[in-house]
C-alpha cells in the first residue's frame, strides 16, 4: 500500500448533530489497529483488531450460500481500498475475487492459471502472487491469470506476504515444517529472488497463516494456533505475542476506513465525504455495522480517521 509512513495522526472532535461535523486536529485517543480478515472457518469478512487479536466487527459472509467461497486463504488491499481475496474451493469459486467491505460479499473474477498461497500488492500497484510451481507472478485484476516474473525461481511455501515501498521488498513468512521456527523472507519483486532470510526464533505448533504491516510499520503474523505475533521487519524477531486470537485469520490486510473517499490519502475531504454519505442516508456511513446511522457512526469515524494509515 503506497501511503508512505503515515503514523497515527491524533485527532479529536466529531462534535454536534448527525448532520454537522466539527474537527479539531488536537491530541486524542486512536482507535484499534484495524485489519480486514478472512478465514476458512467463518468464510466471511471481518474487522480484526491486531492489538488484541480479536474480531471487532463481523461484516458478513462471502456468500449467502455457506457452500460457496469456502476456503479464503489470502488477502490483499489495493491503494484504493479494494479488497482482493484468493479463494481455493469449491472449484467453481476457486480463484481471485473482490470482497465488498460494506457487506462482505465476494465477486468472482476468475481462476486464470490459479494463484497458490499469498497475494500482495507491490510496485506500480500491481497484484503479485505465486503460480503452481511457487514462482512469483503478477496477477491480472480482470481475469485472475498470472504471469511469471522473468527468471523467478521456485520458492518455499509462502503463507503470508506484504509489500514495503520503503525497501521495495516483499516481506513473506514461511516455515520449514509444523513446529519449526518460521522464517521472514525479503523477496525482490523484480526477480522473485529471496534477498534476505531472518529466523523469527519462535516455535509455533502448526503453521503461519497471514502477514501484514500494521499502522506502525511492524509486521503482524497470524498462525493456526490462535496466537498472533508482532515482528520487527528489520530483524524478524518477535516483539509481542498475542494469545487467544479469535478467529485465526488466514488472510489479513490493513484496513484504512479513515480514507472514506478512497483517494489513497486521509485528509479533511474524507470528513466531508463521510458527512455527505451520512446526510444522504447511505449505509456506507454505518461504520459500526448495526444497520442504522447514529451519532456512534460519527464517533467511529473520528477514531478511524485518527488512526491514519501506513
Amino acid at each position: 500500500m503506497n501511503f508512505g509512513r503515515c503514523r497515527r495522526a491524533r485527532m479529536r472532535g466529531v462534535v454536534g448533530s448527525a448532520v454537522a461535523l466539527t474537527v479539531a486536529a488536537v491530541a486524542g485517543t486512536a482507535n484499534a489497529d484495524e485489519m480486514w480478515g478472512v478465514d476458512a472457518g467463518g468464510d466471511g469478512l471481518y474487522l480484526w483488531d491486531s492489538d488484541t487479536a480479536r474480531v471487532k466487527y463481523f461484516i458478513g459472509p462471502l456468500h449467502p450460500d455457506p457452500a460457496r467461497f469456502t476456503t479464503p486463504v489470502s488477502m490483499a488491499v489495493s491503494d484504493r481500498r479494494v479488497i482482493y481475496v484468493q479463494n481455493n474451493s469449491p472449484p467453481g469459486d476457486a480463484g481471485l475475487c473482490t470482497v465488498d467491505p460494506r457487506t462482505g460479499r465476494a465477486t468472482y473474477i476468475g481462476p486464470g492459471l490459479g494463484v497458490e498461497g499469498a497475494i500482495s500488492f507491490g510496485p506500480g500497484g500491481r497484484l503479485y502472487g505465486f503460480d503452481a510451481l511457487k514462482r512469483l507472478c503478477t496477477v491480472n485484476l480482470s481475469t485472475g491469470a498470472v504471469t511469471r516474473v522473468p527468471g523467478a525461481p521456485r520458492l518455499p511455501i509462502v503463507y503470508g506476504m506484504d509489500y514495503d515501498p520503503g525497501t521495495n521488498r516483499f516481506y513473506a513468512i514461511t516455515s520449514p515444517s509444523s513446529g519449526a521456527t518460521p522464517d521472514l523472507l525479503q523477496i525482490d519483486p523484480a526477480t522473485g529472488i529471496i534477498v534476505s532470510i531472518r529466523d523469527t526464533a519462535v516455535s509455533i505448533v502448526g503453521v503461519p497463516k497471514g502477514l501484514s504491516f500494521n499502522v506502525d510499520g511492524d509486521l503482524v503474523m497470524t498462525s493456526s494456533v490462535a496466537v498472533a505475533y508482532v515482528l520487527d521487519p528489520a530483524t524478524g524477531q518477535v516483539m509481542e505475542v498475542i494469545r487467544g486470537a479469535r478467529p485465526e485469520p488466514q488472510g489479513v490486510g490493513l484496513a484504512c476506513r479513515g480514507d472514506f473517499n478512497k483517494s489513497g490519502n486521509v485528509n479533511f475531504l474524507d470528513f466531508l465525504s463521510f458527512q455527505n454519505a451520512f446526510d444522504a442516508g447511505d449505509l456506507a456511513a454505518d461504520l459500526d455495522y448495526d444497520g442504522v446511522l447514529t451519532v456512534f457512526d460519527f464517533l467511529e469515524f473520528q477514531n478511524v480517521f485518527a488512526e491514519g494509515c501506513r
